[in-house]
């Protein structure tokens, strides 16, 4: 059966050019000359494709978009207009447009891109099934949320997977981007591809080009061999780009190439290898400040930031630690064969209580600690940690008891610098006068 592309052009000759070259490719052609008619034979004809100009009378390319997608999701969308704008591509792509063309069309570009993006109707289609089982065991059951803030993010991550725009995610450290980079992936036309995951923030700069772009024999002292770099890895799936403002400025240069034209060389190499991949980008910092600082590129930022996820921090949404902690005795009863039950009420208003400055990987944490401390069916307060009993009185001082561990103090000081500091570990390294990546490690040997 044909394909149906909708062509939307109010230049006539324009329309009948592409209808004829679209019909050469023996596509199914439908042309409307404004956006009102556009929109009401999409409404009555089943197409698979909208092509439409950015000017349209009486409704325009974008709000056509827009109100088709609403009535029927699995149509695919390419924008065309005469005005290169990076703003108004990414305005198209956040309404759901496949692609963003520039005229004149070169017709060669313009099949290839029309023949990819039925692709990916086709394998969104036939994906559905996968979509739920996954979308189940990646979405619902890895974060867990029932309030309305992380209800939103759920919708977003609905909305988007399915699409090739990327992605960046806010958040404070452990409130779970890494599991929502996961959903989109696992949610998408690139399931059964590479998800590659990239900590910017844990590693130097020389170090992070090289595991970014891979590098050549001699590149460097101590390169014996020829190595591919994640972005290699990646090749038709996604990478997940944590930390991504930690990158320095040559790196955010060589990053914006691959976003840009799909290609890079390796470190001490002149070959440019060409890579198909979704970038999903994530952050505990205010990217668009550190664009106003100069410490972050702007056209970066925009390439990145076309879809925007915020993720709050479990103290604004304490209506799900409930649902968190029955999620983690479960999980940790399978890891550990334990047959613990649940949680006594009174630990529970402990841990609904406490502003958990590491969210959710902290509850986590805490969760397992207590686990393996119970002796009967129920986690009790007994079972929990000394600083959710008793949460310190002063923001600025710890209370330490004599006898405690030298190595609890460490987590108690190291816990309290990231909350003060608003998870930001530059600032953290900074008070405690030690290197960034001596946080990162802390931070995880600590759950924090």
């Amino acid at each position: 059966m044909k394909k149906i592309i909708l062509i939307a052009e109010d230049d006539v000759n324009v329309a009948d050019g592409l209808g004829q070259y679209l019909k050469k490719k023996d596509y199914e052609v439908l042309v409307a000359y404004d956006g009102k008619s556009a929109l009401d034979i999409a409404r009555k004809e089943d197409i698979n494709l909208l092509l439409t100009d950015l000017l349209l009378a009486k409704l325009d390319g974008l709000e056509l978009i827009r109100e088709v997608k609403k009535e029927k999701p699995d149509v695919q969308f390419i924008m065309m207009t005469a005005f290169g704008d990076i703003e108004l591509a990414v305005q198209a792509m956040k309404e759901g447009a496949y692609d963003f063309l520039t005229k004149p069309l070169e017709m060669r570009k313009l099949g290839i891109v029309i023949e990819k993006a039925l692709e990916v109707q086709i394998l969104s289609l036939q994906n559905k099934q996968l979509q739920q089982t996954l979308e189940s065991h990646y979405t619902f059951s890895n974060v867990i949320g029932r309030s309305s803030l992380m209800k939103k993010v759920f919708e977003i991550v609905r909305q988007v997977s399915p699409r090739r725009s990327n992605v960046l995610i806010y958040g404070e450290s452990g409130t779970g981007k890494e599991l929502i980079a996961n959903a989109i992936h696992y949610n998408s036309p690139r399931a059964s591809m590479p998800f590659i995951k990239v900590n910017c923030g844990a590693l130097s700069e020389g170090v992070l080009e090289s595991e970014l772009f891979g590098h050549e024999k001699g590149a460097f002292t101590g390169a014996v061999s020829k190595r591919k770099g994640r972005f290699e890895l990646a090749h038709g799936g996604t990478i997940f780009l944590d930390e991504v403002s930690e990158m320095s400025p040559a790196t955010q240069v060589k990053l914006l190439r691959v976003l840009q034209e799909g290609e890079f060389e390796r470190v001490g190499g002149d070959k440019t290898l060409k890579v198909d991949i979704r970038v999903i980008a994530a952050t505990n910092k205010d990217l668009w400040n550190a664009v106003k600082q100069g410490k972050f590129r702007e056209d970066l930022f925009y390439r990145l930031n076309v879809v925007k996820i915020d993720l709050p921090p479990l103290r604004e949404r304490k209506e799900d630690i409930p649902f968190l902690v029955t999620y983690f005795i479960e999980k940790f009863n399978k890891k550990h064969d334990l047959a613990v039950q649940g949680i006594n009420h009174k630990a529970l208003d402990l841990l609904s209580t406490y502003d958990w400055p590491g969210n959710v990987r902290e509850l986590e944490n805490c969760i397992e600690s207590a686990l393996l401390s119970v002796t009967g069916p129920y986690i009790l307060p007994v079972n929990l940690p000394a600083y959710v009993k008793v949460p310190p009185r002063d923001e600025k001082n710890i209370i330490i008891q004599i006898g405690t561990p030298l190595a609890e103090i460490e987590r108690l000081v190291y816990k309290k610098t990231l909350e003060q500091t608003k998870g930001n570990k530059t600032k953290a390294a900074k008070l405690l006068g030690v290197g960034v990546r001596t946080i990162h490690r802390k931070a995880l040997e600590y759950g924090l």
